[in-house]
């Protein structure tokens, strides 16, 4: 995963995608990473977001994670726009 992906960008597709997500848990996400963990790295990543932010439920940590990996995953394409 590149870690030149704009976490504005990446904010924006999560929360198209899952509207019902609060977009303060996204952006806690987002910022205390700082890049999508790689593949394996869930655990690790949950395990610090309930340290820092106790009040994001793992799973709500998980189905960002899902989406920001998505976000990634396209992100890369060279056609890609966010637009």
């Amino acid at each position: 995963m590149s870690d030149d992906l704009d976490l504005g960008d990446a904010a924006e597709y999560i929360l198209a995608e899952r509207p019902k997500l609060d977009e303060d848990d996204v952006w806690a996400v987002l910022n205390e990473l700082g890049v999508p963990p790689q593949k394996g790295g869930d655990d690790m990543a949950v395990a610090l977001l309930a340290a820092t932010h106790p009040h994001i439920p793992a799973k709500r940590v998980r189905l960002v994670l899902k989406e920001w990996r998505a976000y990634a995953s396209i992100a890369v394409e060279d056609d890609w726009e966010l637009d």
